[in-house]
């Protein structure tokens, strides 16, 4: 079989940082692969495959409505964009530029990069309160005329408020509730919780612990909310006389803010499958991560590396035992260096530690890794 990606220069690397996209994310199983092959073997109107593969996985996961999305950022931008026009077309052509209310508040303790999505959809986000924490007073107050909704991020450290407090101020003044569940959901229970709490809209990745397509998320929530999403995203027919307008609408909107993060059906067929396989327990490609990053334990304990693990299913190597003067900057481009690249979690630095992640080793990674960094540790 022809190896594109080999043959027009582009070399593989040994991934141990996870479903990180600048490392092209996992390896999903082969049943979502032919998937996503068998979707593109014929053309299908779009706006029915978003409907109908909503409808399916929304049953499957037990929540009230599903939008296949190009990731959780594109779920949090078209999120932002319902929560600011909802129905109005008017509106919707406005964004990303516009002067009705647009505020997104977010406690400052959940801020991170991928705001920016918020920002893409039409959004002004506000922080609200401090780096360890914000009053509910504090956010309640902030809820003024020209905000739409507050975005939630769970599982953050600092004194903050919860998501069923938040929900509940926010409902109070008709602001919605967006929460970005990313790296949050699965397991499944968990994005029942969220919506129980009072969430509208939940952000998720479809190419993290479900193991779908790298470049596939969803969108979950409440199904008036839910049914908007496609004027943001789909294109939109020319003429007005052939669009099927909604009840009460004068014109269709034009190609929304959406647009940018298009979805295909292979993403959407991909999605599907392994959202089906987590649910029934047939997912492989994650024990597979996990046996390759035993057989990089045990490979670098035997040479005398000691490794921890602190986190659910990663590694933790100290930096002061693999880099002779404790330099993680040099440690880390030696093995990037190598014939075939290694490429470790760099995000814990900060505490003298580099991580090891199985999300996105294939068979034969563990041995090659380890002895990648015994090699470079001299």
């Amino acid at each position: 079989m022809d190896d594109v990606l080999q043959r027009i220069g582009v070399r593989r690397v040994i991934n141990a940082v996870g479903p990180a996209t600048r490392l092209g994310g996992i390896a999903p199983d082969i049943e979502v692969v032919e998937a996503m092959r068998s979707a593109v073997s014929y053309p299908v109107r779009i706006d029915e495959l978003m409907s109908a593969s909503g409808h399916h996985l929304a049953r499957l996961l037990g929540v009230p409505a599903v939008y296949i999305t190009a990731g959780a950022a594109a779920g949090l931008a078209l999120g932002t964009a319902v929560a600011i026009a909802r129905g109005d077309s008017g509106l919707a052509d406005s964004l990303p530029r516009t002067e009705a209310p647009h505020g997104i508040l977010i406690q400052a303790a959940h801020r991170d990069p991928y705001d920016r999505a918020v920002e893409v959809g039409g959004g002004r986000l506000v922080a609200v309160g401090y780096p360890e924490g914000t009053h509910l007073g504090e956010l309640e107050r902030s809820l003024t005329d020209d905000v739409v909704a507050v975005l939630h991020r769970p599982g953050r450290p600092g004194n903050g408020a919860s998501l069923r407090e938040v929900a509940r101020v926010a409902h109070e003044r008709g602001k919605l509730v967006l929460v970005d569940a990313a790296v949050h959901v699965p397991p499944a229970d968990r994005l029942a919780a969220l919506l129980d709490d009072g969430a509208d809209l939940v952000a998720m990745s479809g190419g993290k612990a479900f193991g779908g397509p790298q470049a596939s998320g969803l969108l979950c929530g409440a199904p008036e909310l839910v049914s908007l999403v496609g004027r943001f995203h789909q294109d939109m027919d020319e003429r007005a006389t052939t669009w099927p307008l909604p009840s009460g609408d004068a014109t269709p909107p034009r190609h929304g803010v959406g647009r940018i993060a298009k979805v295909g059906r292979e993403q959407v067929a991909g999605l599907v499958v392994a959202v089906e396989r987590y649910l029934e327990g047939r997912s492989t490609w994650l024990d597979r991560g996990r046996a390759e990053l035993d057989i990089a334990e045990e490979t670098l304990v035997r040479a005398g590396v000691p490794v921890r693990r602190e986190r659910l299913h990663s590694l933790d190597v100290d930096i002061l035992e693999v880099t002779a003067r404790g330099d993680p900057d040099v440690f880390i481009h030696r093995l990037r260096d190598r014939a075939v690249p290694v490429f470790v979690g760099e995000s814990e630095v900060w505490r003298g530690v580099l991580t090891l992640n199985p999300m996105g080793l294939l068979a034969g990674d563990g041995r090659m890794l380890a002895e990648a960094i015994v090699e470079v540790r001299g």
